[in-house]
């Protein structure tokens, strides 16, 4: 069941009372072509039916007009539209949103592209020993030093369960190493109580035209896997990692 429906019923009987989600763009079009057809000055009696603490956030209920219920729907569905564009655990871009914009950025033919691949160190051995509850603190934790070592015009994506994406575009010399370094030293500053978090990092630059980013995603992915087997290989890194058990 939807964490939140909206009730509507016309009170002249021209429309029939139907459920829309508000969560679900396509009804909401649906609902908005019903609605436009109406005249202006029709009423409109709303009720909300949740599950959840969410009420105080929608600001809709009682008796409304149609245009009221209108520009609801309109920033309800511009609401929609970005979160659908985000990685829902992480808040940073999808894998399909960040595909599409690194094909902009291909189209775009800025130059030189920095293309790193992040990938989180053990998040299996955490959901293994402590749950899903802790590997997706684990993620978050990750992401939040990943995010926030970055640059406003870094793109960073989540790509799959335990890997993020992060495009520089023009970026300077040296930029990217500087980055996969500070974000390797937050990392191993945290101190928590269960979880040892760390990445490993590949990086590969698109430095022509002709270079497609996608392709060149797997040579970052190859970079990462060699700078896993130092990381995991290193003196400590065992330790760290079961320091929680």
């Amino acid at each position: 069941m939807d964490a939140v429906r909206t009730v509507i019923m016309i009170r002249n009987g021209s429309m029939a009372e139907q459920k829309y989600s508000i969560d679900k763009e396509f009804e909401l079009e649906d609902l908005r072509k019903q609605l436009s057809a109406l005249p202006e000055k029709n009423g409109i009696r709303i009720l909300i039916c949740e599950e959840d603490d969410r009420r105080a956030t929608l600001e809709l209920k009682g008796d409304i007009t149609r245009d009221e219920l209108l520009r609801f729907l309109d920033e309800r569905r511009k609401v929609l539209h970005v979160s659908s564009q985000k990685d829902e655990l992480t808040g940073v871009l999808n894998h399909d949103y960040f595909e599409k914009r690194l094909q902009t950025i291909d189209r775009s033919e800025v130059l030189p592209v920095a293309i790193i691949n992040f990938n989180i160190n053990d998040w299996k051995f955490v959901n293994d020993h402590f749950g899903d509850e802790e590997s997706d603190r684990l993620i978050r934790m990750i992401c939040d030093v990943i995010v926030g070592e970055s640059k406003p015009y870094f793109v960073i994506g989540r790509m799959d369960g335990d890997v993020f994406g992060v495009l520089i575009p023009r970026a300077s010399e040296r930029e990217a190493e500087l980055y996969i370094e500070s974000v390797k030293d937050s990392l191993s500053n945290i101190e928590d109580r269960i979880l040892a978090p760390s990445v490993a990092a590949g990086l590969v630059t698109k430095t022509s035209i002709y270079e497609k980013i996608e392709d060149l995603m797997s040579d970052a992915e190859y970079n990462m896997f060699d700078d896993k087997y130092r990381i995991k290989n290193a003196p400590g890194y065992r330790e760290r990692l079961e320091h929680g058990l």
